[in-house]
């Protein structure tokens, strides 16, 4: 993939943001080829090229040998290479891939490489996402959440000033604005997008703080997280899944086109929906012709829990094969596409959200609108579950999306829903 093509892009950029890159000492003069897999394509892809380039002008003794894996793929992919004992020096890997192969002895632990600064610049979830018991396997590429966005507009028309803080202002909201055709909210129709309703009220999925993991879905805080969740439900228009109304337990995908365009044209006021769709839904009707009218807020908080980490995050992290030939150069490598002049240029290029604090407080004047628009909630970011197990939460393995369907269309109560999906989990952390 090598190439010889000038850093136009990303050159100016960089001048401006000179950073001295923590951990990455002198390397040797032999010459020494890396290969990388990463999972980004089409012009996404020529970004992540701009950065190869950049470190091997900096490091003339250093090749990257970069492959473009598709996503779907790059799991088995990887999984099948190091059974080969030919996996790649550094892989970017999805968040909940970092648990799994590190259980599994296929990361090298990069603790010690870790400097106090980088780990304090860090974002907290997106740094707890590539940990595991407690060892360092990933430096955090990007990191998206959930945020509440609303339509100004609806809200100041229903009498409400600005956008509820709490589940009780939500739950006042939308009351008032579910009326005439309209509603109050959208929801996207997936487990995954009602994670929030469980970290709000003080519960969660499992809890890893111990030295067992312990499943947490079924105690009386994430009860209580479901009830509420239900209880709205009756002021969001129910979702058009694509894969037809008898469906039993939709994916994520089914249901998020009808909630976005729902919230994008105007049929629902408030939409709980990932950082990243900020620019997205600008273009929709209802805000294309004054993109002001999109407001952004943290998600609601329980006023007894308090202000709790409760928006979970999905992302990518750098990670080091165990077994890696060259661990200096590799460690260097991710240093370099992990820093902050890196982070930022993958924003402006490609809309990732960075993973570190100096990003999103330091460089204002190069920052894209999204994440001048998300910068304030990052510290409401909570990560998966610290299990091997992380990346299967959400997939027909644990049964969670099944029960919570059966929830949503009043099969089973809370209290049943809660348990079954916990008997689900447990049977996954066993597995």
């Amino acid at each position: 993939m090598r190439t010889k093509r000038s850093l136009f892009s990303l050159g100016g950029l960089v001048a401006v943001l000179t950073l001295l890159l923590a951990g990455c000492g002198a390397t040797t003069s032999t010459p020494v080829t890396l290969t990388f897999w990463y999972t980004e394509s089409g012009s996404q892809a020529a970004a992540v090229k701009d950065l190869i380039i950049k470190f091997e002008q900096q490091n003339p003794s250093i090749t990257i040998n970069g492959r473009q894996v598709a996503n779907t793929q790059a799991h088995d992919l990887y999984l099948t290479a190091v059974k080969q004992s030919k996996a790649p020096d550094v892989l970017s890997a999805e968040i909940g891939w970092s648990n799994e192969f590190a259980a599994a002895g296929d990361l090298y632990d990069i603790t010690s490489s870790v400097s106090s600064t980088g780990k304090s610049d860090y974002l907290a979830a997106p740094l707890a996402a590539a940990t595991y018991k407690g060892k360092i396997y990933g430096l955090p590429q990007d990191a998206d959440f959930l945020v509440l966005y609303y339509n100004k507009a609806m809200l100041t028309a229903g009498g409400i000033a600005t956008a509820p803080t709490t589940w009780d202002q939500f739950d006042a909201a939308n009351k008032a604005l579910t009326k005439n055709g309209k509603y109050g909210w959208a929801w996207q129709g997936s487990a995954y997008d009602m994670q929030q309703f469980l970290y709000s009220f003080g519960g969660g999925l499992i809890n890893t703080s111990g030295a067992t993991p312990q499943v947490i879905v079924n105690n009386a805080n994430s009860i209580k997280g479901l009830t509420f969740f239900k209880q709205e439900l009756i002021y969001a228009p129910k979702p058009d899944y694509s894969s037809g109304a008898t469906v039993t337990a939709p994916g994520y995908s089914d249901a998020k086109t009808s909630a976005f365009s729902g919230f994008a044209s105007g049929t629902a006021a408030m939409f709980m929906g990932n950082a990243s769709d900020y620019t997205t839904l600008q273009a929709g009707s209802a805000f294309s012709a004054d993109k002001s009218n999109l407001g952004v807020a943290a998600i609601p908080m329980d006023a007894l829990t308090g202000n709790v980490a409760r928006s979970p995050i999905s992302g990518r992290d750098y990670v080091l094969y165990k077994n890696t030939a060259h661990p200096v150069e590799a460690n260097q490598f991710i240093q370099f596409m992990s820093s902050a002049s890196s982070q930022l240029y993958l924003a402006t290029k490609n809309g990732e959200l960075p993973t570190r604090t100096s990003v999103y407080q330091g460089f204002q004047t190069q920052a894209t609108p999204t994440m001048n628009a998300v910068a304030a909630f990052t510290g409401t970011q909570v990560a998966p579950p610290s299990v091997k197990q992380s990346s299967l939460l959400f997939t027909t393995t644990s049964g969670f999306d099944a029960n919570l369907q059966k929830y949503v269309a009043s099969q089973q109560d809370a209290a049943v829903t809660a348990q079954n999906i916990a008997a689900g989990l447990q049977s996954l952390l066993q597995s």
